[in-house]
């Protein structure tokens, strides 16, 4: 049975400040704008079922002697409201913002929230998959990493039994906090859309390694914003599109202030039928001098029918900067191919060493090796197929 949103959140025990900010997301989203691209990703309102709150605490357990908080969003909201209530979409992935960030809030189904203390270094890597339920559409996590803190965190995704999939993260970092975040995409979902945003204080590093093997129609957004003197982000990214796929990904640094540096590398392969195009942004505001932004992007395509573009943008305030973007499209390499081939090896093997050989340098760079493996078969079986 169909839930309204103030039934489902009575269900779920959410606060009354929870309760009330969504209701107000659902009755003002429809007055919001949306971009043209993200339409087609403006999913039909899901069906608020109750269910059994997602009490996994596995980062607690790993973790306990560390203080670090691993728990379900909804939990969260009531146990840390101090946390929550003024974090929740408001830095990282504005509610308000547009009508897509603001029905997401409304119909939210599951969600994880992660803290990690002042000052912590935590050394062994921190899973976060089962924070969320990989067969709801609309899921987020919430990550916060106080002063001083440093972590590895983990989210891997394959959901298979869904029309339409969305994950939004939203990634806070205090001052001089630093947090590797591994995103493995491996959903079979028709339609798959993942956002990650973050906020940087001052000092604070970010680097995220994503990977974008998403089977069907998706869309990647990510946004990081930084904020705090001398504070840097890496953005890492591979994807794979094949068959009749439509793929789209959109990464943007923005420099606010000195001394700060945003450094953007994108690879991908787009094989058979399908379409990538990433839009890939770096921006240096005018009080962001002595800051660096740097953008690489290539597409390797595998036939004539494969299609990619890249549109690389710089946006530059103050001149007192270093900034520089390089994009290439293009086939696999023919002399790479024909030494290969002289060699011995088949020609279809030889391509799938040559694309192995392109991705391979960051899926390595995952911590955890049963997702490295399912990686690297993922695109073996898609290639050779």
């Amino acid at each position: 049975m169909s839930l309204s949103i103030q039934e489902f959140t009575q269900q779920n025990n959410e606060p009354q400040w929870l309760s009330v900010k969504r209701m107000v997301a659902a009755k003002i989203a429809p007055t919001l704008s949306i971009e043209n691209q993200q339409r087609s990703f403006n999913f039909n309102q899901p069906e608020l079922n109750y269910s059994e709150l997602n009490t996994n605490n596995q980062a607690n357990l790993i973790h306990k002697n560390d203080r670090v908080i691993a728990m379900d969003l909804f939990v969260a909201a009531s146990k840390y409201p101090e946390l929550i209530q003024e974090n929740l979409m408001e830095k990282a992935i504005p509610w308000r913002e547009n009508q897509l960030n603001a029905n997401h809030l409304a119909y939210l189904q599951s969600g994880g929230f992660v803290f990690i203390p002042d000052n912590k270094d935590i050394k062994t890597p921190i899973n976060v998959s089962r924070l969320v339920k990989h067969h709801d559409q609309e899921k987020h996590l919430l990550i916060i990493a106080a002063a001083g803190s440093k972590a590895n965190l983990i989210f891997e995704d394959e959901t298979n039994n869904s029309n339409n999939d969305r994950i939004m993260i939203e990634v806070l970092l205090g001052d001089h906090a630093k947090v590797n975040f591994y995103d493995a995409a491996l959903s079979k979902a028709k339609n798959s859309h993942r956002v990650l945003n973050a906020y940087l204080a001052q000092n604070a590093e970010l680097n995220t390694y994503v990977g974008l093997f998403n089977h069907f129609n998706s869309r990647y957004d990510s946004n990081i914003d930084l904020d705090g003197i001398g504070s840097s982000a890496n953005i890492n990214l591979i994807s794979l599109a094949d068959k009749q796929q439509k793929q789209f990904i959109k990464t943007k640094i923005t420099n606010q202030s000195e001394h700060t540096s945003g450094i953007i590398t994108e690879r991908g392969i787009v094989a058979d039928d399908a379409r990538t195009i990433c839009d890939t942004t770096g921006q240096i505001k005018q009080n962001a001098p002595n800051s660096y932004s740097d953008q690489s992007s290539r597409l390797l395509t595998l036939s004539s029918t494969s299609k990619g573009k890249i549109d690389p943008i710089l946006l530059i305030d103050n001149h007192d900067v270093v900034a520089g973007h390089a994009a290439s499209v293009g086939r696999v390499n023919a002399d790479q191919l024909y030494y290969l081939k002289t060699r011995g090896i088949p020609a279809k093997e030889a391509r799938l060493l040559l694309t192995r050989g392109f991705l391979t340098p960051l899926i390595n760079k995952f911590p955890d090796e049963d997702i490295r493996q399912k990686m690297i078969v993922n695109l073996e079986e898609r290639i050779n197929g």
